[in-house]
């Protein structure tokens, strides 16, 4: 504990310093603005709507990725905890709550007064934890292991709950009986306010019928209940003027038989502040020691508001907690991008999910194939659903999924022009590429938006293709999106580099949406001209100026999606015939137990008729 009143003063402060410590395991992230690219941003922005207190939803805005294994899987696993409550319409009790640093801090000196705003803003915050601990009874342990461990280290004493609540009302306000002296001072006022509202009627009518009053009757000067009166007759009432109009047409008097009454509510007024300060300053006292208490309970009140917030957000969009690992991996199964699916679920659309496996050597995808066919969203995807399940929130896949943990995550997506630096889009590009080459190691994840563009098709090609060569060297995980054939052709050859495609409906000429593995894609750029309605001349000019080796890498890319689309219908109609024959020998079988059982019992039958004709 801490030795002198000045260093107990420091140290308390510093047990309310309660949100936004900078932890040592962020995620390293390459470039600076790689949260907005990839709209981390907008999932914390629908996480703070689930946020009852104020330093919840300034917490929830500031999460930020972590590389921290331990804690981020003890943060899915008590954020699926409250989930699995929630789904069963049982969650422990959460409401509003204030921040109360500032509070804390006043409380911590010797002798000073709490206000009855201050009471009812540490009253919130015990009496939600008296809840909570209410909730987490022992009954209760044994479905909220992580959670009920979690409220059970926060010392708990409803006690001072209580004494709070016996000062104040519900309305925060002072309550009649909070003492023995507050109850007799305003049983007096009580009274006297009846006389004095006697009196006040009585003189209303005498000064009426008289005509000395002014339209508004009465009104309350200096603490005290007063009459207006018309200037011309205030000096035929007897008592004290405490003020005149600004126009001076009114008089504001306070006539003999009613100024000992207001003399006797003045000094009741008096007596009654004094006792509420010295009731706040007993509670205050009483709470001072507890000052470490308080504001524990408030830190566990903000992390089990995060949790909610979390397990809540996660329910909007069937977020899951995959099979976690403590090494870089990627290990997607039916994943979706969540504010897609969230958006789809709103408009009532089908969301196509992706499946992406990279482990052991493989760690490279280069992914191809036609615009608007969703290429950059799902290379989105995967970093986004990395930083959330990084952040401890729980993402939209299937369970079996296995996501590995990262250290560093560096993406290059959309414009990177820079007035301010003087730099192209590609040549910022380019900036960014020698970061990556810099800080990445393997424990990375690299995403490259259309690798490559932004400068001449050959020379942008070939630097690309040196830029991946050295990022493979390196052990980096990556998903990279291009239209260029020299990155697919090295992506094939390459060992431990994956080749991949956005499939395309050739037939309807629509993208599907649909993630296949295993195949380069084509960029379908004559396919969706011809349907956007260029004419034959324009095309067939286009076709002779691309180059043999173009044409022919983008029709062999062509030939082997339509081929594996062929082999995809085979293998259902394979897979159809196959269950078919199944059943038949189900039924087969079935069939056969049916007749041996009839079989057997015809002939037991018939021993029990040749016996029955024997006897």
């Amino acid at each position: 504990m801490c030795s002198n009143y000045t260093d107990k003063v420091a140290c308390i402060f510093l047990l309310i310093q309660i949100v936004f410590v900078t932890t040592e395991n962020k995620l390293l992230l390459t470039p600076s603005d790689i949260l907005e690219k990839l709209e981390f941003d907008r999932i914390l922005e629908r996480l703070a709507t689930y946020c009852h207190g104020d330093l919840a939803v300034e917490r929830a805005l500031s999460l930020f990725p972590s590389s921290d294994f331990k804690g981020i899987q003890l943060s899915l696993e008590e954020t699926d905890e409250c989930l699995s409550g929630i789904s069963e319409g049982e969650v422990f009790p959460m409401s509003k709550y204030s921040p109360l640093e500032e509070d804390l801090r006043f409380l911590a000196l010797e002798e000073s007064v709490l206000t009855e705003e201050a009471m009812v803003r540490i009253h919130q915050t015990l009496h939600l934890m008296d809840r909570i601990v209410r909730f987490f009874s022992p009954e209760r342990k044994h479905r909220y292991k992580k959670l009920g461990s979690l409220v059970e280290r926060v010392p708990h004493e409803p006690a001072l709950s209580k004494a709070i609540r016996k000062v104040l009302d519900e309305e925060g306000n002072i309550r009649e009986d909070a003492s023995e002296t507050l109850q007799r001072i305003r049983r007096k006022k009580n009274s006297l306010a009846i006389d004095l509202d006697r009196v006040f009627k009585k003189l209303i009518t005498e000064y009426r019928k008289k005509g000395y009053l002014a339209d508004s009757v009465e009104s309350v000067r200096n603490g005290r209940r007063v009459f207006t009166i018309a200037s011309e007759h205030k000096r035929k009432i007897h008592g004290i003027i405490h003020d005149e109009s600004a126009t001076g047409k009114t008089a504001f008097i306070e006539p003999e038989p009613i100024l000992k009454i207001n003399n006797d509510l003045f000094d009741l007024d008096t007596e009654e502040r004094k006792e509420i300060y010295r009731i706040l300053k007993s509670l205050s006292a009483l709470l001072r020691p507890h000052i470490e208490l308080i504001s524990d309970s408030l830190k566990t009140l903000i992390k089990l508001d995060m949790i909610q917030a979390k397990a809540h957000f996660a329910s909007a969009y069937k977020g899951v907690a995959p099979k976690f690992k403590d090494l870089p991996r990627i290990g997607w199964k039916e994943a979706y991008h969540p504010l897609l699916l969230l958006k789809n679920f709103e408009e009532k659309k089908e969301t196509v999910p992706f499946d992406l496996d990279l482990r052991g050597s493989n760690k490279m995808v280069v992914l191809s194939g036609p615009n608007a066919g969703g290429k950059s969203v799902t290379m989105k995807s995967v970093g986004l659903l990395q930083m959330m399940l990084q952040s401890g929130m729980l993402v939209p896949c299937d369970p079996d999924s296995e996501i590995g943990l990262f250290k560093k995550l560096c993406a290059d997506i959309g414009d990177q022009q820079s007035l301010e630096d003087d730099l192209s889009t590609y040549s910022s590009r380019l900036k960014n590429m020698k970061e990556f080459l810099e800080v990445c190691d393997e424990t990375s994840l690299v995403l490259i938006d259309e690798f490559g563009s932004g400068t001449d098709p050959k020379i942008g090609g070939a630097i690309a293709e040196s830029i991946l060569r050295s990022l493979h060297h390196k052990k980096v995980f990556g998903l990279i999106t291009t239209h260029y054939p020299n990155l697919k052709i090295f992506a094939f050859k390459t060992r431990g580099i994956l080749n991949a495609s956005m499939t395309f409906d050739k037939k309807d000429l629509k993208p599907t949406y649909e993630l296949k593995v295993g195949t380069p894609g084509s960029s379908y750029a004559f396919e969706i001209a011809q349907n956007s309605g260029l004419g034959k001349e324009i095309l067939q000019y286009a076709r002779k100026r691309v180059g043999k080796n173009e044409r022919a890498v983008d029709q062999l890319l062509i030939d082997l999606q339509r081929e594996s689309q062929e082999l995809k219908e085979e293998l259902k109609k394979v897979e159809g015939k196959e269950k078919k024959l199944s059943q038949l020998i189900k039924n087969y079988e079935q069939l056969f137990k049916d007749m041996e059982f009839r079989r057997k019992k015809m002939k037991l039958e018939a021993k029990q008729q040749n016996l029955q004709q024997v006897a």
